[in-house]
């Protein structure tokens, strides 16, 4: 199976400060490991303009290709307002070309932009027979790692209600989504109930999968000091994290027991923390040295009114140091009820202080809170999640194609209520393919040669009849009657795996 593969990169002159790729990242790895039949590809921007390497996301791979092209508003500021939506002429170029000139497809798309995707769904459309086919060429999934509602709106100059609800409606309108975390499930359903039918809103969710944000626990060494000397302040301190509670508390901790603050920042640092003689700074920290600062610290606290699912604070924990949570909604997602190390911000300074008091307690606790999180957070659970529903969407199209069915030809895709379509009448285009692939000799098979061997199908216009075979026809066919993707770059090949028909 081929999945195009777009997160929002947020951060866009530095790949690895984006959760959004780290979890992709994890996702791609998993899928590589458990499936020899998937090829990735990446729409990411330019590796020089965002400071990565191909190894770093798997496109040192033959199974993965890497689409690199400046993204829309490149160019203009605050350039963070583009990184969510739209899709630049290059992006679509690049589309065009790695994807669909070497005769390529694409099965599934994963978007991680809130807007912007009917522009690439009718940029896709263009490149497939998709008039002639039986079945819906791709399945789109919105990817709904951080849902924009109105509490998190003052925090932002140019969000508002509007972009919120358009949101909630291109959610609606996928073929699916992958929620990064329960909480942004259960906000869907409230706030998309607004104004979204009752059975639109229940079939969304159905179709959707909440994936959680994986953690790579094996990366960190979990290891305790006899006695805190280290506070630990990572990732931006984007005003929701409340910077000014953190260095509060960091302030207590130096007076009454000597521990000092450690701070890597993924961006620069006012004077008034970076200054503080007990500070020991690392503004604008490469993730070499934010791991270094990881195996240093040995306390963590999250003071965040928000969160969808954090992973920097859960990567420290996992480093050994004891994390302190400010009680949120959205930390029970990842963390026990009854989790004694969470506490209401106004309590977060004596928790904290009682924290190391009692440390061989904390100790226990994080300890506890640790192996909880490799229940719901391990790369290996999470990949499985997101790989079983991609192969389910493959799997529902395939089935439609049974071999030993005759229906007529001219059956098309019918529009049912939610506007996705249903599929029927394919077992004519199987019987075409099988007797274009009783003239393969050998095992193995390019797409285009087997495009050219079906009548009607090379070069299919509009105007032909719907009785021709469509690529996807072909493709989901060949799939029925037992040949599989070999997922490789370039022109794709299938591979016989049974002699069934």
């Amino acid at each position: 199976m081929r999945i195009l593969l777009i997160p929002e990169v947020y951060r866009r002159d530095d790949l690895s400060a984006n959760g959004t790729v780290n979890d992709a990242i994890a996702w791609v790895s998993a899928w590589l490991d458990r499936d020899p039949r998937v090829h990735v590809y990446w729409l990411l921007p330019p590796r020089e303009a965002a400071d990565y390497d191909a190894a770093d996301v798997h496109a040192d791979r033959e199974r993965v290709t890497l689409l690199e092209a400046e993204p829309a508003g490149a160019e203009l500021e605050p350039t963070a307002m583009f990184t969510e939506g739209g899709y630049s002429d290059a992006e679509l170029q690049a589309i065009e070309r790695e994807i669909y000139e070497p005769g390529g497809f694409v099965d599934v798309v994963v978007d991680g932009r809130r807007v912007g995707r009917r522009t690439l769904v009718k940029w896709l459309l263009e490149r497939v027979d998709q008039w002639a086919a039986r079945v819906r060429p791709f399945d789109v999934v919105a990817n709904v790692h951080d849902l924009q509602i109105p509490r998190k709106y003052r925090y932002c100059s140019y969000r508002n209600a509007y972009q919120g609800r358009m949101e909630l409606c291109e959610i609606a309108l996928a073929d699916g989504a992958w929620f990064t975390a329960p909480v942004d499930a259960r906000e869907f359903r409230e706030h998309a109930a607004d104004f979204l039918r009752p059975d639109v809103l229940e079939a969304t969710l159905d179709r959707s999968r909440v994936i959680y944000s994986p953690v790579e626990f094996d990366r960190f060494e979990e290891t305790y000091p006899d006695e805190p000397e280290w506070l630990h302040v990572a990732g931006s301190l984007w005003e929701k994290k409340r910077a000014d509670v953190v260095f509060d508390v960091a302030e207590t901790l130096r007076e009454r027991f000597g521990i000092r603050t450690l701070v890597t920042s993924v961006e620069d640092l006012p004077a008034r923390y970076a200054e503080r003689e007990w500070v020991e700074a690392r503004p604008r920290a490469d993730r070499e040295t934010y791991e270094r600062a990881l195996a240093r610290g040995d306390l963590a606290i999250c003071a965040s009114e928000y969160e969808t699912l954090a992973r920097t604070w859960f990567e420290q924990a996992a480093s050994g140091q004891v994390l302190c949570l400010r009680d949120e909604p959205w930390v029970y997602d990842c963390v026990p009820d009854d989790h004694p190390l969470v506490g209401p911000i106004e309590d977060l300074e004596s928790l904290v202080v009682r924290a190391v008091e009692r440390w061989d307690d904390a100790v226990a606790a994080n300890r506890s809170l640790v192996e909880h999180l490799r229940t719901v957070r391990s790369p290996e659970r999470v990949g499985a999640r997101t790989h079983e529903d991609l192969r389910r969407r493959i799997d529902s199209k395939v089935q439609r194609y049974s071999p030993g069915d005759s229906a007529a030809d001219g059956e098309r895709v019918e529009t049912d209520g939610d506007g996705l379509g249903s599929e029927s009448g394919c077992g004519g285009a199987v019987s075409r393919v099988a007797a274009a692939m009783h003239r393969i000799d050998g095992d193995r098979i390019a797409l285009d040669e087997l495009l050219d061997r079906i009548p009607g199908t090379a070069g299919l216009e509009r105007d032909e009849p719907y009785s021709a075979v469509s690529t996807v026809d072909a493709i989901n066919a060949l799939r029925a009657l037992g040949w599989a993707d070999a997922a490789d770059p370039g022109t794709p090949t299938f591979v016989r795996t049974s002699r069934g028909f």
